[in-house]
């Protein structure tokens, strides 16, 4: 759906543009072209008449820097290193191979310069019907990389404004949780309203009152396995996931986006500090070794994604940040041990 609001911010920045940087001043958008517009030969970075500028998560970037175009097979070609260090990415360029890589914490993607050849974690190469091109030192990409590769949004409006955005970073900017225990359900009509006392406070409010909506997700988050929202009983731990707009009173009322059911699981969040395997098992640390947990991974322990593609045991690195559901046993040990149900690793 295209913003009026980002349409309106977007043209100024292309007028604001267009008096900035002379190599744009030839366009024209009161210009009437006469005959069939298929006749009308259009400029390496125009699409549709109208010059390609990029914005990516609602920052508009300098049109001279991105040097955007089209190849005559009408692919659409961006800067991979910009783009890459405008989303977070880490870029490592090896002259000798010709190899590029883009690294994010766990994500690691690999592009060969000369080859339709691009590499997602240890999967195998994707081929994306465009190779790589080096102009002016710079290495270009097909923009079915953001789409196909990365994963992001793309959208293009009529302005000729090319629209990147990650979903998964405005949802964790935008989405607060609580950890705790249900202290009283509300039936009002068809309606379901739960008062969660907090236990543990997380990115949100020590107590809220929610509201569940047949859009709430409520789920073992285990196994992902839905759960009926006749099945939520007062003293459930779960951890409610809810957005920012509540109301001021106290305590705060939401909406309810997402419940996880913990039941004979507790969560933790925190970044790998250490990992020890053996032939017997695979351990590894979150936080520090005097107040941290050692959480002990077996052959049931599902390890996966934000998106919840499983990933394997040997992905696990140092400084990654996850959540992980464990058993609620842990020793008296310093630090504590306990079994890891569920490791979800964020990116």
């Amino acid at each position: 759906m295209k913003s009026k609001k980002l349409i309106g911010i977007t043209l100024i920045g292309m007028t604001l543009a267009s008096s900035m940087f002379p190599a744009f001043a030839e366009y024209n958008p009161n210009k009437v072209v006469t005959g069939p517009i298929t006749t009308l030969r259009l400029p390496q970075d125009s699409f549709g008449g109208l010059h390609m500028n990029l914005v990516i998560n609602d920052k508009g970037l300098n049109p001279q820097d991105t040097k955007v175009y089209m190849k005559e097979n009408g692919v659409t070609m961006i800067p991979l290193r910009l783009i890459s260090e405008t989303l977070g990415y880490e870029v490592k360029w090896d002259s000798k191979k010709k190899i590029i890589e883009l690294i994010k914490g766990p994500q690691w993607i690999m592009i060969k310069a000369e080859e339709d050849q691009y590499t997602f974690g240890k999967m195998a190469p994707v081929t994306l019907g465009t190779i790589p091109e080096i102009k002016n030192g710079r290495t270009y990409i097909p923009l079915k990389f953001v789409t196909d590769i990365l994963r992001l949004e793309v959208m293009r409006d009529e302005t000729g404004t090319i629209h990147i955005k990650d979903k998964r970073m405005a949802i964790e900017k935008s989405v607060l949780y609580t950890d705790g225990k249900i202290a009283e359900i509300q039936k009002i009509n068809d309606n379901t309203r739960i008062l969660i006392e907090v236990i543990k406070k997380g990115k949100g409010y020590e107590s809220i009152i929610l509201n569940i909506t047949e859009d709430t997700k409520i789920q073992n988050p285990v196994n992902n396995k839905e759960i009926s929202v006749e099945d939520l009983k007062e003293g459930d731990t779960i951890r409610a996931f809810y957005g920012p707009a509540v109301t001021r009173s106290l305590p705060p009322i939401g909406k309810a986006e997402k419940i996880q059911v913990l039941k004979s699981t507790a969560v933790l969040d925190g970044k790998i500090t250490d990992i020890r395997m053996n032939d017997k098992s695979t351990k590894i640390l979150v936080g520090s070794m005097t107040d941290g947990v050692m959480l002990i991974i077996n052959d049931e322990t599902k390890i996966v994604t934000e998106e919840d593609k499983e990933i394997s045991i040997d992905d696990l690195q140092k400084g990654m940040e996850i959540t992980a559901y464990h058993d609620l046993v842990m020793t008296m040990s310093i630090p504590g041990m306990t079994g890891a149900k569920k490791i979800v690793v964020k990116e």
